[in-house]
């Protein structure tokens, strides 16, 4: 009975041992196991936060980018709605400008209508000064094409020459017929475009003139000679100035 009974012991024990070394191994293996579980989870952790930090550069250049693309576009939108206003604003120019050529050709046929009426009135040797003027601007001469700037500078001329020429006392040397008789040169002051007195250089001949629808009419008055003379002299600077006593010219005639 002893030996069955000690071999029965060992027998447990045995099997006993072996269960624990078993359970042993298997503890150990499921340590290592959890172990690289664990390691693989930091590695994977380690390149996710890796791979994190690239993704948030990515995505902080990514809207960055996209900001800067908007502002671009609202730079080209507000471009675009200025040069869409500008070009609004140049068609209106343009506009206005072509009514107002329009309306200046216009004025200008009306103010070489008038010229051409008003060159009758003009005493000659202005209307010959004035000459290259007016044949410029009726110029039907294809090979000569003026542009509006040139027509308006040359009417503007005109006016002017015309203008002046009213405002003043001029002094010219004519010639023209006095009753039917020899054409003869005169010293001629012209009180702007109202009247004139003539004279001769030996003071023999004088008179006075006023416009006509035909031209200057011109009527002879000999006693005027030697104050129409002081005024002529007056003009030149060769005697001092003062009143002259010379007739009114009236619309039907002259009040002395």
């Amino acid at each position: 009975m002893v030996p069955f009974y000690h071999s029965f012991i060992s027998l447990v024990f045995l099997t006993t041992t072996l269960n624990s070394w078993s359970e042993v191994k298997e503890t150990h293996q499921i340590i290592s196991e959890w172990i690289e579980t664990e390691s693989l989870i930091s590695e994977e952790s380690a390149k996710w936060e890796t791979e994190k930090a690239a993704l948030l550069d990515i995505s902080a250049a990514l809207e960055a980018e996209i900001f800067e693309l908007k502002q671009k576009l609202q730079f080209s939108e507000n471009e675009a709605s200025g040069v869409e206003l500008q070009r609004t604003e140049l068609m209106a120019r343009k506009e206005k400008a072509e009514k107002t050529i329009t309306t200046l050709n216009q004025r200008i046929i009306e103010i070489k209508t008038e010229l051409q009426s008003l060159f009758t009135f003009l005493p000659s040797p202005l209307a010959n000064r004035l000459l290259p003027f007016r044949e410029k601007l009726n110029s039907e001469n294809k090979d000569l094409v003026f542009s509006l700037v040139q027509r308006v500078e040359t009417t503007v001329s005109l006016l002017q020459a015309i203008h002046l020429f009213h405002r003043t006392v001029t002094l010219e040397r004519q010639e023209f017929t006095l009753d039917e008789e020899e054409s003869r040169e005169f010293l001629v002051l012209y009180f702007g475009l109202g009247c004139a007195y003539f004279v001769n250089e030996s003071e023999t001949i004088a008179g006075f003139g006023i416009p006509s629808d035909t031209g200057w009419k011109w009527t002879r008055k000999d006693d005027l000679a030697v104050e129409i003379s002081t005024g002529v002299d007056m003009v030149k600077n060769r005697t001092m100035p003062r009143f002259l006593k010379l007739p009114v010219l009236a619309p039907k005639g002259i009040n002395q």
